[in-house]
């Protein structure tokens, strides 16, 4: 038996360092993902925008709507006894969280006596759960007419899915967001406040034209970007000069309207009065 030679020792030396070095560099770019995971995770799932527990609480509190949780989200309904045949799927913003869009939904539930879900997004960004809204239509079955929408990435994620869907989905509803798609053959109403500096702008203008020719927009007068919801603000917008809870009023009552407009699903009070409607052409203030 020979012994091996001293190039043979060296190639076999150099192999067994490479495969070390390259165990290594695998080693360390999974630690890498690893971390930049649970990073990931924690920034928008941990840590993502909720609506204060007071808030919550008080939403589920009201004798006047029911609240239940499904879809990882919420199900916000009228109390009263008669089977609601219209329902809004509202997509979250990107990082928030279900629970901060409760006033808001309670809002309109109660004055357009309709269901709306609000459903958890992975990873609270909606870009990631465009078709959330397939188990909420299987799943309300006495809801016959569907209104898709959403806040911000949530708006823009409920206009893919409308593009895709248009034999499931009625109507569409944003707030603060717009269509980086074309959506056509539906109602569709654009809220978005004086104050929201989140929203691009330029991008807003610009995408305008995805919308359907008659898309109705409301713009209320000193709401910002964050109340569409309750989560105390966010980065890069401007300072409200509404309270939120106005802000929730006036979202609520634009939208009542365009559904009894468009829909021809007027709310009617308890005591048999008609809910707060407004011209649709005006400026909410």
């Amino acid at each position: 038996m020979s012994l091996p030679s001293v190039e043979d020792a060296r190639a076999w030396i150099g192999a067994r360092s490479a495969r070390a070095i390259a165990l290594r560099i695998a080693a360390a770019v999974a630690v890498l993902a690893l971390a930049g995971g649970l990073a990931f995770y924690a920034y928008f799932g941990v840590f993502a925008h909720h609506a204060p527990e007071e808030v919550r609480e008080s939403v589920r509190a009201n004798e006047n709507v029911t609240v239940t949780e499904d879809y990882g989200g919420f199900v916000v309904s009228d109390a009263d006894p008669e089977v609601e045949r219209l329902g809004v799927v509202f997509y979250p913003g990107g990082r928030v969280a279900p629970d901060a869009y409760l006033p808001t939904a309670a809002r309109l539930a109660e004055r357009a006596n309709v269901t709306v879900v609000v459903p958890k997004m992975r990873a609270n960004l909606a870009v990631f759960s465009i078709g959330r809204a397939d188990a909420v239509l299987a799943g309300e079955g006495n809801v016959s007419r569907w209104v898709v929408g959403g806040h911000s990435l949530g708006g823009a994620m409920a206009c893919r899915y409308a593009g895709s869907h248009p034999d499931a989905v009625d109507g569409l509803l944003l707030v603060g967001a717009y269509c980086d798609q074309p959506v056509r053959g539906l109602p569709a109403l654009t809220v978005v406040g004086t104050r929201d500096s989140v929203l691009d702008r330029e991008q807003f203008a610009d995408s305008r034209a995805n919308l359907p020719a008659d898309a109705t927009v409301e713009r209320i007068e000193g709401m910002n970007h964050s109340q569409a919801g309750s989560y105390g603000g966010q980065r890069g917008d401007r300072s409200a000069r509404i309270g939120t809870d106005d802000a929730h009023r006036r979202v609520a009552t634009a939208v009542t309207q365009w559904l009894c407009d468009e829909f021809d699903h007027c709310g009617v009070g308890r005591d048999g009065s008609a809910r707060d409607a407004l011209s649709p052409s005006a400026t909410l203030r």
